[in-house]
């Protein structure tokens, strides 16, 4: 038991540790980003799986190490959108409240997050934010040179051994931002 609590409670300084950010941010005004989004966050499982009826959202980006592997054949579509993802994700970006999706949701601050969660780690959390089934980061969107790619990162966190994140490669087509059929290699990370 002791060594569980010991556990949880390192766990919950690293995420700490790790959310704090070390300088200002600029705002995202880029409607094409915010379109992107509000395409891949109802795929994501506090929507899909927990049915959230509130989304929690760090209004600060968060950079994943890029995994994306595309093969030979599908590089040349994806390869300058993973760039750019990389070039903007070396800084953090904040977002503004242009989501448009069919569930409220609110941005929060690192501090508002960092306030809810460490000193009684998730149950403090979870009184502030009851509908939220946890919090969910994003990073920049990653385009390429016309638009037509993008990539980005989304991951949630929903207790000390609870979340998961990915990437999604999107296409626009017809105007609307949908999955991209490619080959190669992805990665995903479920606690």
């Amino acid at each position: 038991m002791l060594q569980a609590t010991a556990f949880l409670l390192i766990s919950a300084s690293l995420l700490v540790q790790s959310l704090r950010s070390p300088g200002t941010a600029t705002q995202i005004n880029d409607a094409d980003a915010y379109d992107v989004y509000s395409t891949v966050l109802p795929s994501e499982w506090p929507i899909k799986v927990a049915r959230a009826k509130e989304l929690i959202i760090l209004n600060e980006t968060r950079m994943y190490q890029m995994c994306l592997r595309p093969d030979a054949g599908s590089d040349a579509r994806i390869e300058p959108a993973i760039t750019n993802y990389s070039k903007l994700n070396e800084k953090p970006w904040l977002l503004y409240p242009k989501l448009v999706m069919g569930i409220p949701y609110r941005l929060i601050s690192t501090e508002q997050l960092v306030n809810a969660i460490a000193e009684a780690q998730w149950d403090r959390f979870y009184r502030q934010y009851p509908d939220s089934k946890g919090w969910i980061e994003l990073s920049a969107v990653g385009f390429n040179p016309d638009k037509t790619v993008a990539v980005v990162y989304v991951g949630h966190h929903c207790g000390p051994l609870c979340g998961g994140g990915r990437f999604h490669v999107l296409e626009k087509k017809e105007g609307k931002w949908v999955p991209l059929e490619w080959q190669g290699n992805s990665c995903s990370w479920v606690s």
